[in-house]
C-alpha cells in the first residue's frame, strides 16, 4: 500500500511571511509571477529533487537516491540555507545525508551515531557543519540534554538542559542558535536556547503554565505566542542572538496552537499560520492569515480548489506540502494522486493569497517538501 507523507504532520513545515505590495496593489489586480522553486519528492523506489524554472516552464528531475545515497526510509528532513538534510535510522545506527540544492553537491555520514542504553534520542537537526541530537539520559529517566556533534571528526559536546522533563518538542535552528521547547517535571513550559557557536546554553525561558508556540520569522528573530486558555494570546519577539525582547503584544483568536514549533510567521500586524480544520473534514490543514489589530481571521479556501481539480481530473488527491513564496506572494501547495497504490504522481498548485489558482505544475512523483528559497 502506498504511504503518502504529509509534510504538515510528519516533516518540518515552513510557512513564510506574506508582505503587502509597496504600491498598495490588491491581490486581485496585481500581475502574478510564478516562482522558481526546488521540490523534494518520491516514488516507490527513489527520492528526487525537482528544480522548476518559471522562465522555461519546466523542471529538471534528479534522482538523489542514486546520486547522493538518500534512503527512501528517511525519518526527518531539515533545511539550512541551500543544504537539505535527511536523517535515517537502520541497524541501531543513525545516518545523515546532505544535498546542496543549488549546486547538487552532497555529503554523507553513514552510521554517525550508534544508539546505546545510556541515551534515548528524541530528535535530530543540524547546521551546515554540525549535527545536534536531543536525548534523555540515563536509561529510565528523562534528564534532557543536547549533543553537538562534528560529523567529520566525531568529536562531540553534551550540554545538560534540565532534570526529568515531561516532554521534549521538536527544535528550531537558525544562525548559530538552537531553540529547544520542552515541558519540565512541574508541567511548566520552557524554551532553552543554545549558542551552538560558543557551545553553551544561553538561557532557559520559563512560561509557567502558559502554552508557548515558537517560530523564527523571516529576518531571524524568534517569536513566541503563548496562552493560558484557548482564545487569549500574548506574543513576544526576541532578538535570537541576544534574547532581548523586541516587541510585545496580545490578541484574541478562537484557535488552539500546539506547544513547541509553530507553523507560522508574523509580518507587521499579520500572523500567517497553518490552520487545522476540525475533523471530520476532507482536508486536514490549510494556510490562514490573522489581522491582529482588526481581529479578522481568514482561512484560504483550499477545499474548493481541490474539489474543482478532482472533478476536472477524475481522481482524488491528498495535499502533501505547503510553502509561501514571499517575493511572488503566492502559495505553493503540493499534492499527490491518492488511491491507486501503484501510482506515484502529483504536482504543485500555485495559489495567490486571496485564494486564486493561477497555475498547476504536474510531476511524475509525489511531492513531499518544498524548499525555502
Amino acid at each position: 500500500m502506498k504511504s503518502i507523507r504529509f509534510i504538515g504532520l510528519l516533516l518540518p513545515f515552513f510557512l513564510m511571511v506574506a508582505c503587502s505590495n509597496d504600491d498598495g496593489q490588491s491581490n486581485v489586480d496585481r500581475e502574478v509571477s510564478i516562482p522558481d522553486f526546488n521540490l523534494i519528492g518520491e516514488d516507490g523506489s527513489s527520492i528526487y529533487q525537482y528544480q522548476y524554472s518559471s522562465a522555461a516552464k519546466s523542471g529538471i528531475r534528479t534522482n538523489i537516491t542514486q546520486e547522493n545515497g538518500v534512503s527512501r526510509q528517511y525519518i526527518t528532513i531539515r533545511q539550512t540555507a541551500d543544504w537539505v538534510s535527511f536523517f535515517s535510522f537502520a541497524n541501531n545506527n543513525f545516518s545523515f545525508v546532505q544535498r546542496n540544492i543549488a549546486n547538487g553537491s552532497g555529503l554523507a555520514y553513514p552510521d554517525f551515531y550508534t544508539v546505546s542504553d545510556d541515551r534515548a534520542i528524541t530528535w535530530g537537526t543540524n547546521s551546515e557543519t554540525e549535527i545536534f541530537l536531543g536525548f534523555y539520559t540515563p536509561r529510565g529517566t528523562k534528564n534532557y540534554n543536547v549533543r553537538l556533534l562534528d560529523p567529520e571528526t566525531a568529536e562531540f559536546l553534551d550540554i545538560f538542559i534540565e532534570f526529568g522533563i515531561l516532554q521534549a518538542y521538536q527544535p528550531l535552528y537558525n544562525n548559530g542558535r538552537l531553540v529547544m521547547p520542552f515541558r519540565d517535571n512541574a508541567s511548566n513550559y520552557k524554551i532553552a536556547v543554545v549558542n551552538t557557536d560558543a557551545q553553551a546554553l544561553m538561557q532557559i525561558l520559563d512560561f509557567g503554565g502558559a502554552v508557548p508556540s515558537v517560530f523564527i520569522d523571516d529576518i531571524g528573530d524568534m517569536v513566541v505566542i503563548s496562552s493560558t486558555d484557548q482564545n487569549n494570546y500574548g506574543y513576544k519577539t526576541y532578538d535570537l542572538q541576544s534574547l532581548d525582547i523586541l516587541t510585545e503584544d496580545s490578541f484574541t483568536l478562537n484557535k488552539y496552537f500546539e506547544p513547541g514549533p509553530l507553523e507560522a510567521s508574523l509580518s507587521g500586524d499579520k500572523l500567517f499560520y497553518l490552520n487545522y480544520f476540525a475533523q471530520p473534514y476532507p482536508i486536514p490543514v490549510g494556510p490562514a492569515v490573522f489581522d491582529i489589530p482588526q481581529g479578522e481571521d481568514r482561512v484560504i479556501d483550499i477545499l474548493s480548489i481541490v474539489e474543482d481539480f478532482e472533478e476536472e481530473k477524475g481522481f482524488k488527491i491528498a495535499l502533501t506540502a505547503i510553502r509561501y513564496m514571499e517575493i511572488e506572494q503566492v502559495f505553493l501547495v503540493g499534492y499527490a494522486e491518492n488511491g491507486d497504490p501503484e501510482v506515484w504522481r502529483g504536482g504543485v498548485f500555485v495559489i495567490t493569497t486571496d485564494g486564486r489558482l493561477v497555475d498547476t505544475i504536474e510531476v511524475d512523483f509525489v511531492p513531499t517538501f518544498i524548499a525555502k528559497p
